[in-house]
């Protein structure tokens, strides 16, 4: 489609979603070799920044404390932002 990373970003929030968000630092660029594909996933801290959460393509949200982080079932690709989600979000700042 053309789009930067972010932009893809926000229209997929917005697609997922129905919410808009603004858009921090990268946190990481995550490379993962599932069985089917190849998944490049950029990966940045965000907040919301209006609207609320409609989800329209996943059955279930649900907001976590950093130190709940580990409560939930991630997928490979997710588990090695849980240390970097958490230290950002315990001291306030991005890597």
């Amino acid at each position: 489609m053309g789009e930067t990373p972010p932009q893809a970003l926000r229209r997929e929030i917005r697609e997922e979603l129905e919410a808009d968000i603004d858009i921090g630092p990268l946190l990481k660029t995550v490379e993962w070799d599932y069985p089917e594909f190849h998944l490049t996933m950029h990966c940045y801290m965000c907040t919301l920044a209006g609207g609320h959460l409609q989800l329209k393509e996943h059955e279930s949200a649900k907001w976590l404390q950093a130190d709940a982080l580990d409560s939930v079932r991630w997928l490979p690709a997710d588990e090695q932002l849980l240390p970097l989600i958490e230290k950002t979000i315990n001291t306030n700042t991005c890597i």
